[in-house]
């Protein structure tokens, strides 16, 4: 199915699990026999230390770039050979974030279920909103969809945070991805579930989430009717 070509992961807080989810998205992409690339623009640039080009997700580029200066470049220039594009950003809210937001198809917005984190994903989908306003995408929206993680499916506050967004007019994706010992396992080295184990619970949970985005965004980043 046809994927945004870029989709930056953001929000304004650490924690919410962007670097696994960047990760696992792009490993799930390469076993599906696209060719994604990933900026890392958070400054920590943890996924671009962890990378081993000889390792079993070396097929994968991976270029750091947290300089709020250079970032579209590189998304730009990883674009034309890449898709989709995976970018990681900072923990907060930063220029860089600004700037490969403004490159995005589509911005996946993700949060713990946790008030804090409801917080900060309604500000970056709102800062998502002004910046669709400005004449880099005006007309040419930028689209913005909340995704859930490290949740206990079907739990009380997992249900009641979906209702609240869902009632507040937030896009909130239907699949999850659920709190799992692999992904710190695999993070440490590098690694995602897709690549390691493609029948387990997390690597279903994560093709789930791309499956349902490529329902909802084409290539182009607009929403598809329903």
């Amino acid at each position: 199915m046809p994927m945004p070509k870029v989709i930056v992961l953001a929000t304004g807080k650490g924690g919410a699990g962007k670097s696994a989810l960047t990760r696992s998205l792009a490993a799930h992409f390469l076993t599906a026999k696209q060719k994604p690339a990933i900026v890392d623009a958070d400054p920590q640039m943890s996924i671009a230390r962890l990378h081993d080009p000889d390792g079993p997700m070396g097929q994968i580029t991976v270029m750091a770039d947290p300089e709020a200066e250079t970032v579209q470049t590189s998304i730009t220039e990883l674009a034309e050979k890449h898709q989709p594009v995976i970018v990681d950003t900072a923990g907060f809210r930063n220029q860089t974030t600004i700037m490969a937001a403004i490159m995005a198809d589509l911005v996946l917005i993700p949060l713990k279920p946790s008030a804090e984190d409801i917080t900060e994903a309604v500000a970056m989908y709102d800062l998502i909103g002004e910046l669709n306003q400005t004449p880099e995408r005006k007309g040419r929206p930028i689209t913005a969809l909340m995704v859930m993680t490290m949740t206990t499916p079907n739990t009380v506050i997992v249900r009641h945070i979906r209702k609240e967004l869902e009632n507040g007019g937030y896009p909130i994706l239907d699949a999850e991805i659920a709190q799992r010992v692999i992904y710190p396992e695999l993070s440490i080295k590098g690694l995602a579930p897709s690549i390691i184990d493609g029948d387990s619970a997390a690597s279903r949970d994560i093709a789930r989430l791309a499956t349902e985005i490529s329902k909802k965004v084409g290539a182009n980043g607009r929403v598809k009717a329903a």
